[in-house]
């Protein structure tokens, strides 16, 4: 029978691993100290957040995202978050964004950054100004939202590669990600529609019909608006090139 029980690595013992799988990366140790202790303090904040979730059971999601690379990844080769620890990081910050949204009165939310970078000139037809989320949809929907590239990218010495050539579908794909890991109920379509959707909300045509009716079904979701504002703010404030000695 599988084991189901997630058993966690210490923070000595991952802090290790990651050492590991970023060497190359930085020039000077303090630099390298400066990055793990980082990455493990965003692995602690992690799992506390998806330890709190009560709508899924998220310990099948928590072995994947050790196994996987998730918290040492970086986000992208040469766009946002391309450092090490970069994925978590932007998954986080885009919780972070989300969590504070959802805690805004109405006009909080009208004189906010998010409001004013994203969404102030968009046609939805929630009522983005008042309309509240889930706290468990909004944990597994930002964390999990780039769920995929815990696997696309890796460290060549100094440089990011990719494992695959596969670009523009990462959005369905990390909802493949997170409906493998246990996020696959109908409890949980709201979750999934918010990752499905985040790339193209508002943005670029419809591929195919399915595409279409999921981006028609996202802009009534008040979670799918989030999180694809979150993720694009999110991404502008920490633009390719910085590393985590910069900040």
């Amino acid at each position: 029978m599988t084991n189901n029980k997630y058993q966690r690595t210490d923070s000595a013992l991952f802090a290790q691993k990651v050492r590991k799988k970023i060497n190359g990366w930085y020039k000077k140790n303090e630099h390298y100290t400066k990055a793990v202790d980082r990455i493990v303090l965003q692995r602690e904040e992690i799992i506390g957040l998806l330890d709190s979730v009560k709508k899924v059971n998220v310990k099948k999601l928590l072995r994947y995202l050790d196994s996987s690379g998730f918290y040492y990844r970086p986000s992208s080769p040469n766009n946002h978050h391309n450092f090490p620890g970069g994925l978590a990081e932007h998954s986080l910050g885009v919780f972070r964004i989300v969590e504070e949204w959802n805690k805004m009165t109405p006009d909080e939310r009208r004189n906010s950054e998010l409001y004013n970078f994203n969404l102030y000139n968009k046609q939805v037809t929630c009522d983005i100004l008042h309309e509240e989320m889930n706290y468990d949809d909004m944990v597994i929907a930002a964390i999990c939202h780039d769920l995929c590239k815990a696997t696309r990218f890796y460290f060549d010495g100094r440089r990011i590669r990719k494992h695959s050539k596969e670009s523009d579908v990462h959005s369905s794909l990390s909802e493949e990600r997170i409906v493998e890991n246990g996020v696959n109920k109908p409890i949980h379509d709201e979750i999934r529609l918010a990752v499905l959707t985040h790339m193209r909300l508002f943005s670029f045509p419809p591929k195919n019909n399915k595409e279409a009716q999921n981006q028609k079904k996202g802009r009534a979701s008040m979670l799918a608006i989030a999180v694809w504002a979150a993720d694009k703010l999110d991404a502008s404030r920490h633009p390719a090139g910085r590393r985590h000695f910069d900040f």
